[in-house]
């Protein structure tokens, strides 16, 4: 093929004759996996969408998945149930949204301090929707259940910190849709409108409000270091002092991050009907989702609140939620925005895979070789029940040129310098 048709022409090429392999059997599942990656990520994601609608292809979406900062603009872009059929109109309004105001913020923040699950999670909700998304999206995910939605399907990731530092694997990654929140691996689920509700042995002993968008889109995001986290509350958000003193410091103390109620506290697979001052709910008859059998991790078991936290401290790509027979993907889009080692990500996600013996393509070596120096697009092919992945780093020698290895540091200064929120 002549090399000058490389690039989008190339990339689409790919893509359409991948889907007209598998339409010839039946309509295939579909996922785009956004990874994480701040700012950055936020931005490419809205890009990778826009352009897709233009080429045709977003609605052949079944799944769009993301973590850390691909989730910003997800919770943004999904507070239109038919974004996916207008894309001009969906980034016309991330970019030209009026700043929000600050009585709003605070308010905000002041209600959720409020409640018992206040964390520096909140705070930083604060600073991303306020801050860099100019909006404050008061919905909840679960509002997306029963709306008449042409989107593809929204999984939001994240993983459990107690299971991260001392538990097994299948503790830790979480995932969050408007149907139902709780562990990949375990599959033990809730429904999310009870997501943060209080749980004793699969009893519900009191609901709790369900979560906004302004919080559930932290959930997901990497504890910020310190200085990092007042520096962007000095610039982003002018707090009363008053706040400041008695609320944040505090947290900043105990270093507190994405805290809501455990489902699964102190839960052995069936319930006890409670005697107390609530109606008590069976959780495995009436709120549980399980799909397998599986045994509580004493991580979860013995706390009675979950932490979520980012993901990409295990994968920056949701692979886990769309690996194995649950969603039965056929295809996955993969574009990485991600400044650090190239194709981390995919062998990550390999070796996931092989320790919880679900299929995964193979990663030739010499696509690895291309480490320092990636094309923009590689497609790993499924064979039999694996699916195939097309890859698309960010940072590549077609949107690059000569700029390596420096160029994330490049981008980075310059994505941050254009102040695109």
């Amino acid at each position: 093929k002549n090399k000058k048709s490389a690039g989008k022409n190339t990339i689409s090429y790919q893509i359409i004759s991948l889907l007209h392999i598998f339409i010839q059997d039946s309509v295939p599942h579909i996922a785009l996996l956004a990874s994480g990656g701040g700012q950055r990520a936020a931005v490419g994601l809205v890009g990778s969408l826009h352009q897709m609608e233009k080429e045709g292809l977003l609605d052949t979406l079944l799944y769009l998945g993301g973590v850390s900062g691909s989730t910003w603009s997800m919770a943004s872009l999904y507070n239109d149930s038919q974004f996916s059929t207008n894309m001009d109109a969906a980034v016309s309004r991330l970019f030209d949204s009026p700043s929000v105001k600050l009585e709003q913020a605070v308010d905000w923040l002041g209600e959720r301090a409020k409640e018992e699950h206040f964390s520096l999670a909140d705070i930083w909700g604060v600073l991303t929707s306020a801050g860099f998304m100019k909006q404050m999206d008061l919905r909840c995910l679960s509002d997306e259940a029963n709306r008449n939605a042409t989107n593809p399907y929204p999984i939001y990731c994240a993983i459990e910190k107690h299971c991260f530092t001392q538990g097994p694997i299948e503790g830790k990654w979480f995932e969050i849709s408007p149907h139902e929140a709780g562990f990949t691996e375990l599959g033990l689920f809730i429904e999310t409108s009870l997501l943060g509700s209080k749980f004793q042995n699969g009893t519900l002993l009191e609901k709790k409000k369900e979560m906004d968008m302004v919080k559930l889109q932290v959930l997901s995001v990497l504890e910020r270091k310190r200085q990092f986290l007042l520096y962007s509350i000095h610039v982003n958000v002018f707090l009363p002092v008053s706040f400041l003193i008695n609320q944040v410091i505090p947290l900043i103390a105990e270093w507190k991050w994405g805290t809501t109620g455990n489902f699964l506290y102190r839960y052995q697979g069936e319930s006890d009907n409670l005697s107390n001052n609530y109606d008590p709910f069976p959780l495995n008859e009436s709120f549980l989702t399980q799909n397998h059998e599986s045994s509580v991790p004493a991580c979860l078991y013995s706390n009675e609140r979950l932490q979520l936290i980012d993901a990409g401290l295990v994968i920056n790509v949701p692979y886990p939620s769309f690996l194995g027979d649950k969603r039965d993907i056929d295809l996955i889009i993969a574009p990485e925005y991600s400044a650090g080692n190239m194709f981390e990500t995919l062998t990550l996600a390999r070796d996931y895979a092989a320790e919880m013996k679900k299929p995964f393509p193979e990663i030739n070596d010499t696509i690895l070789e291309d480490s320092d120096w990636p094309k923009d697009c590689y497609v790993l092919e499924g064979k039999e029940k694996e699916p195939t992945i097309i890859y698309m780093p960010l940072f590549n020698r077609r949107n690059c040129k000569g700029l390596f290895p420096n160029v994330q540091l490049c981008f980075h200064s310059r994505l941050l310098s254009s102040n695109i929120f």
